[in-house]
């Protein structure tokens, strides 16, 4: 039920899908020119290196001895492919300052991308919050600016964590490549990446929707779990997998369907959904009433702590309260 009413909640609300889109293109367009600010003028000094253009004349060689079957090329071939290798490898290593800053200098920048993109998810979700609890139309600017403190305080404690969950996944991603077999392999590491992904959620989707909804500090907002989340942890966490799981295959048919056009809209659509399932997580183990649709409210009085908690959606819908008192009546 909590995933029936994010994807809901993303309907009703989609049009934040392209202003997240918006954001993140011109985001990546700023973040990926001071990458390659970083990386091209070494990557173009390294290709116009003597080592570098013997390995290409070297392949070269190999493949023209092989395709024309000549054995005594394709050893001359190897022998200068193998000495070429171990040149760069020497040049690289007489680098190796010179790549460390450049590899530090990419991560920061990929943390600051991080970092900006984060302060736009947070005013999303202060409209979406806006929506939610009046049904109200707060504009993004004006969130984004009302929001701005609070959601840097956010983005400094959910970027290091994120990255942390993110370098752990790919670590043990790349340590169970490493030792089992390709096919099985593979499985392994997808399902540990879903697995890892749902837990990352699950850890941090109180945080934004405490800060925004209760209008809690970041010290707060990080303790924010009580009994009635405890208790739905489990439930939460599935929850998630399943929408990891679904939000993989989305993007993965979007980008081999539509040569990745699709994908313009479905990342943002994807970040807006897991906003929107933080937002109903919250709000159901808090036990608040929210805004599905106009004529749709939640009610989760006991905190979500019964098998079908969502049965009472229905009771507080206007419909629902205009019937009751047509029936009074």
């Amino acid at each position: 039920m909590l995933f029936r009413n994010a994807i809901r909640l993303l309907v009703e609300n989609f049009k934040n899908v392209y202003k997240i889109a918006l954001y993140k293109i011109v985001v990546s367009l700023v973040s990926s020119a001071l990458i390659c600010a970083l990386v091209l003028p070494q990557l173009i000094e390294l290709w116009n290196s003597t080592v570098v253009q013997d390995l290409i004349s070297g392949l070269g060689k190999f493949f023209t001895s092989l395709f024309s079957a000549d054995a005594n090329g394709l050893e001359t071939a190897k022998e200068m492919m193998m000495e070429s290798v171990g040149e760069i490898g020497e040049l690289l290593s007489s680098k190796t300052l010179e790549i460390v800053l450049i590899a530090v200098g990419c991560v920061l920048v990929y943390l600051i991308r991080r970092f900006v993109e984060t302060l736009c998810y947070f005013a999303v979700g202060g409209v979406l919050n806006d929506r939610m609890t009046s049904y109200a139309e707060t504009p993004f600017f004006t969130s984004f600016v009302a929001n701005l403190g609070r959601a840097s305080r956010y983005a400094l404690v959910y970027v290091p964590v994120v990255f942390l969950f993110d370098l752990l996944t790919l670590g043990l991603g790349l340590l169970i490549l490493a030792n089992i077999p390709i096919v099985v392999g593979l499985f392994l590491t997808m399902t540990v990446i879903v697995a890892m992904q749902a837990l990352k959620l699950t850890v941090t989707g109180l945080w934004l929707p405490a800060m925004t909804a209760d209008k809690l500090g970041l010290k707060k907002a990080l303790c924010v779990a009580d009994g009635a989340e405890k208790k739905q942890r489990w439930k939460i966490y599935t929850t998630y997998i399943v929408a990891v799981y679904i939000v993989i295959i989305l993007n993965v048919v979007a980008a081999v369907c539509t040569f990745g056009s699709a994908m313009l809209i479905t990342v943002p659509a994807s970040f807006m959904l897991f906003i929107c399932l933080q937002f109903v997580y919250y709000y159901t183990v808090k036990g608040k009433k929210y805004f599905i649709t106009y004529e749709r409210i939640a009610s989760n009085p006991d905190k979500g702590d019964r098998e079908h908690y969502f049965d009472y959606i229905d009771e507080t819908a206007p419909w629902a309260l205009a019937k009751d008192e047509s029936q009074k009546a």
